[in-house]
C-alpha cells in the first residue's frame, strides 16, 4: 500500500526492494527517446555505424531533453541531457570529417589502388605519405638517368609512376622496371649510409615520371606512422624478391633450363666457396679475393650487380637498350649464361664449377684492394 507523509506519496516496496504498485507508461517522448537509444547501440561499429549512433543518439537526448523540460519539469535532467548533445554533436562532426573523401592525383590513385588498399592502409594514411612536404616528382626522358653508377648518392627511395625504365651496370642490361615498382629498393633496404654511391645506372627507356622520398623524411614518418611503417617494409621485400627473380631467370644451362639458386644443391655449392675463399683470405691478406658470398646487409644493393659480365650474347634485338638509339652503341645486349647442368652423380662439384664463371655470382663478390 501507499503511504502518506507531509502530502507526498511514497510507494511501500517488498522485502526485496520491488515495487508493488507501479506507475502507469511515461510520456510519449520518453519512449521515443529511448526507441532511439536502442537503434544507436544495435548498430556496427564501422565508419557508417558511428556516424548513424551519434546521429541516432542526438536525437534520442534531444527528445529526453524536450521530456525533461516539458513533462518532468527537471531542470537536472534536462542539462545533463544537453551535455550529452554536446558530446555526440563535436564526435559525429569528428567522424564525418575523417570520413570526407580524399582525392589524389589519378597516378597516385592507380599507385594507392594497386599497392597500398589491398593492405586496408585508409586515404588519410597515404595522404601522409604523399605529401608535397615529403615526396618530390621528377620527369624524365628516355636515356636520362636516375641514378649513374658510383656518382649518385643512396640517399631516397624512388617508385616509378609512369614509363619503363631498365637497371645496368658497367653498360650491360640487368632487368628492368615497371610502372608501379620501386627503382632503388635494394639499395634503400641496405640502409647504407647516404654517402654511399649507386653500384649500378637506373635510366628512362620512355617518358617517365617518378616520385621519391628522401631517407630521413621518409624514417621520420615511419616512426609516427608504424602500420604504413610495415606495409612500406613490406612491399619493398617483395619488389626487391621480383627484382632478384627477375634475373635469376636470366640464368639458363646449355639445354635451356633455369638453375633455381634456391636449391639445395646450388646453396651447399656457394657455401664451400664461402669457405675455401676464407681460409685463402687467411693465408693471402693483400690478394684480390673474387667469387666469395657477402652476406652483409650491403649485399641486397649489390645482389644485382654484374649480373652479365663473361657471358654468351642472345637475344639482342629484344634487349631494351635497343630502344634508345642514343645510348644503343653504348651499352652491350641483354646476354645468357652458359653452364653445365648437374648431373645425379657429383651435382655439387658441377655446380660449383658453373659457380666459378657465372656472371650471377659475381655480383655477389668482395673484392679488396691492395694497400
Amino acid at each position: 500500500s501507499n503511504l502518506t507523509k507531509n502530502g507526498t506519496i511514497i510507494i511501500s516496496t517488498g522485502l526485496f526492494g520491488w515495487c508493488h504498485n507501479w506507475k502507469e507508461f511515461q510520456h510519449w517522448l520518453f519512449n521515443i527517446a529511448h526507441f532511439f537509444f536502442f537503434i544507436s547501440y544495435a548498430l556496427p561499429t564501422n565508419r557508417y555505424g558511428l556516424i548513424c549512433m551519434h546521429t541516432f543518439l542526438i536525437v534520442g537526448f534531444s527528445f529526453l531533453s524536450s521530456w525533461a523540460w516539458r513533462v518532468a519539469c527537471a531542470p537536472d535532467i534536462f542539462i545533463w541531457n544537453m551535455f550529452f548533445i554536446s558530446i555526440n554533436l563535436f564526435q559525429l562532426i569528428y567522424v564525418l570529417y575523417q570520413s570526407r573523401p580524399v582525392k589524389f592525383d589519378p597516378d597516385f590513385e592507380e599507385i594507392y589502388m594497386n599497392l597500398f588498399e589491398p593492405f586496408k592502409v585508409s586515404r588519410l594514411q597515404f595522404k601522409k605519405l604523399v605529401n608535397d612536404q615529403v615526396i618530390k616528382t621528377q620527369t624524365l626522358n628516355p636515356g636520362e638517368a636516375y641514378a649513374l653508377q658510383n656518382v649518385t648518392k643512396t640517399d631516397r627511395l624512388a617508385l616509378l609512376l609512369t614509363g619503363k625504365a631498365y637497371v645496368a651496370q658497367d653498360k650491360q642490361y640487368l632487368h628492368p622496371i615497371a610502372m608501379g615498382e620501386f627503382l632503388d629498393s635494394p639499395e634503400f633496404e641496405s640502409r647504407a649510409n647516404s654517402e654511399n654511391k649507386f653500384k649500378v645506372s637506373i635510366i628512362a627507356q620512355s617518358t617517365c615520371r617518378i616520385m621519391y622520398w628522401e631517407r630521413p623524411s621518409l624514417e621520420y614518418l615511419f616512426v609516427k606512422e608504424t602500420y604504413l611503417a610495415n606495409v612500406m617494409t613490406v612491399l619493398v621485400a617483395k619488389d626487391i624478391t621480383t627484382k632478384l627473380y627477375a634475373m635469376n631467370n636470366k640464368i639458363i644451362t646449355d639445354k635451356g633450363s633455369h638453375i633455381d639458386i634456391r636449391l639445395p644443391c646450388v646453396t651447399s655449392a656457394m657455401k664451400s666457396k664461402e669457405r675455401r675463399n676464407a681460409m685463402l683470405k687467411a693465408v693471402k691478406k693483400n690478394v684480390t679475393i673474387d667469387k666469395a658470398i657477402n652476406s652483409s646487409p650491403e649485399s641486397i644493393a649489390s645482389s644485382r650487380e654484374r649480373l652479365m659480365k663473361k657471358t654468351k650474347y642472345t637475344d639482342s634485338k629484344t634487349s631494351p637498350l635497343a630502344c634508345n638509339h642514343t645510348t644503343a652503341a653504348e651499352m652491350v645486349p641483354l646476354r645468357q649464361i652458359s653452364a653445365d647442368r648437374s648431373d645425379d652423380t657429383g651435382e655439387s662439384s658441377c655446380v660449383e664449377n658453373w659457380l666459378e664463371t657465372s656472371s650471377k655470382y659475381h655480383s655477389c663478390e668482395i673484392v679488396e684492394e691492395r694497400d
